[in-house]
């Protein structure tokens, strides 16, 4: 924790001195002598436009994008419409009926390999 908090402390007067210095050593009137070279060279300003048309370009196709599902009230709606089985009367609970349908594709199970024995029978 020591370590963290001398990392931490380093990092911040490191920026503070940093951003001192800089500021002590150039003065407005270079910062306004680059930015007006940065104006005037037209090789700056083309890869600004070619930068500024591409990022539009990729806007532009992320958007054409199918959004991602955010508001899923509609997945909801349908789940409670195929899942939700509150509103029946019946006693039946949940597990009677896995039980039910686990016997009934047991059943047919047992129906379709006693069909395929006696197919199977050699005729005589």
């Amino acid at each position: 924790m020591k370590k963290l908090a001398s990392f931490v402390l380093g990092a911040v007067a490191g920026c503070a001195a940093g951003f001192l210095a800089g500021s002590l050593l150039v003065s407005d009137e270079q910062v306004d002598d680059v930015k007006n070279k940065i104006k005037d060279n037209d090789k700056l300003q083309d890869l600004k436009k070619k930068y500024d048309n591409g990022t539009e370009i990729v806007k532009n196709q992320l958007a054409s994008f199918p959004k991602n599902v955010e508001d899923d009230s509609e997945l909801k709606d349908f789940d409670d419409i195929v899942i939700d089985d509150s509103n029946k009367d019946d006693d039946v609970t949940a597990g009677d009926n896995a039980q039910e349908s686990v016997d009934d594709l047991n059943n047919a199970e047992e129906e379709h390999n006693a069909e395929d024995a006696e197919e199977d029978k050699p005729e005589a």
